[in-house]
């Protein structure tokens, strides 16, 4: 039977208040959790942030063209329409640039500012990107072109010569909250810009109307649903329902969630996936269009088109995931604390997500290479494991790269292919010498053993305040002692997926495991278990059970 080996119960000991037990665990309080617009930092506290203003409303107000140049995944698509959005309403004179993930990868190059200068730009403003960009600034100065920067990725280095850089995560920025998404960055400037264009009620309205993008973009680009990214995410999602975008109104219906409430957890693996499949598979081009759409038919037509991408998306990773496992040796479990591969053929648009599936997998942080653009280049993406900083593991091979940046668990890079080897020598010494083997141990940590009365919808309406849940303050985790299989069968397509029925507490609950279909060989009825759990409802039946999402089970002790 699969189980995770450790499991880390935070609250062993019985409860009065299940709320307050799951807050104190969390060393959370409701206060923590606020999600009111009054926990808003004044966007003053970005450092630059006012030159950036004059300089924009100087541009906006002298008719230059500004042109924006985003990022091809959701963060970086959310970030460029928001402020493509806000400029044509002040009357800019504008345009975008978003790379392509193939042919330029990551990040402004000095090429991209020459494709600027084609269009005529005397202001370049990136978002999502730009912290790590000095080459392509010093040369867009040389240009006379200036460069304000809206990032939010971690400074590794000295600090571009651009003409103002707007980063909470630059090291000298004293703004108190360090976890925006870059597309909260990028709102941040536009509600100070704002004042200078708009007033009163029509100011309110319009920045409110901007938080289904601000949305959805934190939550793709998975940062932590705590302090400010709290407020834009709740207030989002109740304009993310009633969205006048056409785009997002298709985009909502082609993956299943219109006329549902919306959830971080449709963000997360509906919406968000179909927005990053565009440059991943594609170009970033058609999810801007889509966000920025204002006719229903062309909406309909976009969405049909990331929603085929995506199927495709997910077809590639099955396969490049099988051949992925192939590779994968004890020996190299036995070796080394970091695993690291290379699929020539593998696509590019989804090494990334094939880390993240292996490291999953293995328990362990993953690196994963190809050779996809034929160019004799390698570019790869890595994912981690908690007790590694994968950023700074790839940082310390900058000497055999050409391109790298990313955050503590997730980071991208580039190298020529005769480097490979010296680049898998360095990252495994670093990664050897900083994970221990407690480290790789899988562990799941449950929140708190819950009563069997408590497996119920009241629970769900009781934990209601608490969210919305995502990355840094997940869902919820329960265990529950001595439950009694009562039938357990797959379900699902290829029957991928274990459902359940178990007896707690003298009760028939509903229980289902998500891509677990082959434990089903391993359960029978009768047998006594122990289970760890999310709590749900289950609208397939049209019923709204509450059913246990499980994450693990065990025999019983």
């Amino acid at each position: 039977m699969r189980a995770y080996p450790v499991w880390d119960i935070l609250c062993e000991d019985t409860y009065d208040s299940l709320v307050e037990s799951l807050l104190a665990v969390r060393s959370l309080t409701m206060d923590d959790l606020d999600a009111s617009p009054a926990n808003l930092h004044p966007p003053e506290l970005l450092k630059d942030l006012d030159r950036s203003v004059e300089r924009l409303a100087e541009a906006i107000r002298g008719g230059e063209k500004i042109v924006v140049f985003g990022d091809y995944d959701a963060d970086g698509v959310t970030s460029t329409a928001l402020l493509l959005d806000f400029l044509k309403c002040a009357g800019a004179s504008c345009d975008y640039l978003l790379p392509d993930r193939h042919a330029d990868g990551y990040g402004m190059k000095p090429a991209g500012v020459g494709r600027a200068m084609d269009m005529g730009s005397s202001l370049l403003v990136t978002v999502d990107n730009g912290i790590a960009a000095s080459d392509a600034i010093e040369f867009a100065r040389s240009q006379g072109i200036d460069v304000i920067v809206a990032d939010h990725h971690r400074q590794l280095g000295a600090l571009p010569p651009a003409h103002s850089i707007i980063n909470p995560n630059r090291l000298d920025c004293p703004y108190p909250f360090k976890g925006l998404a870059g597309v909260g960055v990028t709102f941040k400037l536009v509600q100070a810009l704002s004042r200078l264009f708009l007033s009163g009620q029509e100011r309110t309205r319009y920045l409110n109307d901007l938080l289904d993008l601000v949305a959805l973009g934190t939550v793709a680009d998975m940062v932590p649903v705590l302090g400010e990214n709290r407020v834009f995410i709740r207030r989002g999602i109740e304009v993310l329902e009633r969205t006048r975008r056409p785009g997002l109104r298709q985009l909502k219906a082609i993956s299943g969630c219109a006329g549902k409430p919306i959830t971080t957890e449709a963000m997360g693996f509906r919406l968000g996936p179909r927005i990053n499949v565009a440059g991943r598979l594609a170009s970033p081009d058609l999810a801007l269009k889509l966000l920025r759409t204002g006719e229903e038919g062309e909406a309909a037509v976009l969405a049909e088109e990331l929603n085929a991408l995506n199927s495709q998306r997910q077809q590639l990773q099955r396969e490049a995931l099988k051949d992925a496992r192939t590779l994968v040796t004890p020996d190299d479990l036995e070796q080394d604390r970091i695993l690291i591969l290379l699929g020539e053929t593998w696509h590019l648009g989804i090494v990334g997500l094939l880390a993240g599936k292996l490291a999953d997998t293995y328990s362990r942080p993953v690196a994963v290479c190809t050779e996809a653009r034929g160019d004799g280049t390698y570019s790869g993406s890595a994912r981690s494991i908690p007790a590694y900083d994968i950023s700074a593991g790839i940082s310390s091979c900058a000497e055999h790269l050409t391109v790298f940046g990313g955050h503590r668990q997730a980071a991208g890079f580039t190298m020529q292919a005769e480097s490979y080897e010296a680049f898998c020598v360095a990252l495994r010494d670093h990664a050897n010498a900083h994970i221990s083997d407690p480290d790789l141990q899988p562990r799941l940590q449950i929140d708190l053993m819950l009563r069997p009365d408590d497996i119920c919808r009241k629970t769900l309406e009781a934990l209601s305040p608490l969210e919305p849940f995502g990355s840094g303050h997940q869902a919820p985790v329960f265990g529950a002692r001595n439950c009694e299989v009562v039938s357990c069968s797959r379900i699902g397509r290829q029957g991928g997926h274990l459902k359940m029925e178990l007896k707690v507490g003298g009760k028939s609950r509903s229980a289902l495991w998500w891509n677990q279909g082959e434990e089903a060989a391993q359960v029978r009825p009768g047998q006594q278990i122990a289970a760890a759990f999310e709590l749900q409802v289950d609208s397939y039946a049209g019923n709204e059970a509450v059913q246990m999402v499980l994450r693990d089970i065990r025999d019983q002790a």
